[in-house]
């Protein structure tokens, strides 16, 4: 088994952050969705587009909740601790460069806390990654955060939803634009512009000279009987492209479809590509996932687990998130070490 080094993060400015941010003038004008922010400074009110909806940010925000790891991360990666009352719903440690940022920060929850928990913290903003966050199963939907004057913000890698037939392939432009946005929401767009000129430097040379082209990469993400695999459009995607290799299930428009292994070994991927998830549900850690490869009558016949080509990821490398960079060295290390590519 192949599994690819230590997480690695980008470190985040100590700089405070004015209390008050630029004065207010005219509102700064960006579009999210896929998001892009076309202004170079910020002004208040911010507003934006953000997965069909106008979001308005009076303020920079002082008190904010993140939901979901991957908010969390970019957030504490721009150097924001100082302005969070909360984090919840986490999947994997923190990136360790980001620990010390990390401790600051109070965990709401594991899982999804109660809407009421966090509108004990009295957030004046609540970001999230994924669309289900913001539902009534999740934490609440965005409408009950907005009616108290709470703006909120989702990744518009999920503005359809998990289940949804995409339209479009996430871009590594998409996860940058989302960076931007956060950044200027917060009155820190150089810190933004900082933050993804370092993540751009790393993917061109973690995939310089790299040719994969003629390897086929399957992603699993969790569960064994019917097991959830990447489709064509999601964070997976962004780090097949990046390497230059071929996604077996590039023509499936989910994010994270449910495929049969008889499906699976039909298209016989030379890599599989394994979250090892700590959340302990059955099929969840890459070990149970290699141990079912390698006993499954269907699963085992597959060339990848008969040559033991497997390379290792967190779950949260697999989200659409900054981790997105990490993947794309852990997997262009992989295919090196497999000897699959140059």
């Amino acid at each position: 088994m192949l599994a690819v080094g230590a997480l690695a993060g980008c470190g985040a400015s100590d700089e405070s952050p004015s209390a008050t941010g630029a004065a207010q003038a005219a509102p700064t004008t960006a579009t999210t969705g896929h998001s892009t922010t076309t202004a170079a400074a910020t002004s208040y009110p911010v507003i934006l587009r953000n997965c069909g909806r106008e979001v308005h940010v009076a303020q920079p925000p002082q008190r904010a909740v993140s939901i979901n790891q991957p908010a969390t991360e970019i957030l504490l990666t721009l150097g924001l601790q100082d302005r969070m009352v909360g984090s919840a719903s986490w999947s994997d440690p923190v990136l360790p460069s980001l620990a010390a940022a990390n401790a600051k920060v109070p965990v709401l929850s594991r899982d999804f806390p109660s809407f009421e928990r966090v509108l004990k913290t009295e957030p004046d903003f609540v970001y999230a990654t994924f669309d289900y966050s913001f539902t009534n199963e999740g934490v609440a939907p965005r409408d009950r955060f907005e009616r108290l004057g709470v703006p909120t913000y989702q990744s518009s890698s999920e503005c359809g939803g998990q289940d949804a037939q995409q339209d479009s392939a996430l871009t590594i432009d998409d996860v940058y634009a989302e960076v931007d946005d956060v950044a200027e929401i917060f009155g820190v767009p150089e810190r933004g512009a900082e933050l993804v000129e370092s993540l751009r430097a790393r993917m061109a040379r973690a995939a310089g000279g790299l040719d994969a082209s003629d390897v086929s990469l399957m992603w699993w993400y969790s569960s064994s009987k019917t097991p959830y695999i990447a489709g064509c459009c999601g964070a997976p995607g962004i780090v097949t492209r990046a390497v230059g290799a071929r996604n077996a299930f590039e023509d499936n428009r989910q994010l994270w479809p449910e495929i049969g292994w008889e499906a699976i070994l039909d298209r016989d991927p030379d890599v599989l590509v394994l979250a090892d998830l700590t959340r302990g549900d059955e099929g969840d850690s890459a070990a149970a996932k290699i141990r079912f490869l390698e006993s499954d009558p269907v699963a085992k016949r597959l060339t990848a687990v008969r040559n033991r080509r497997y390379i290792v990821l967190s779950g949260s490398d697999m989200d659409p998130s900054l981790r997105n960079v990490d993947a794309v060295e852990k997997v262009a290390d992989g295919l090196r070490r497999l000897g699959l590519a140059g």
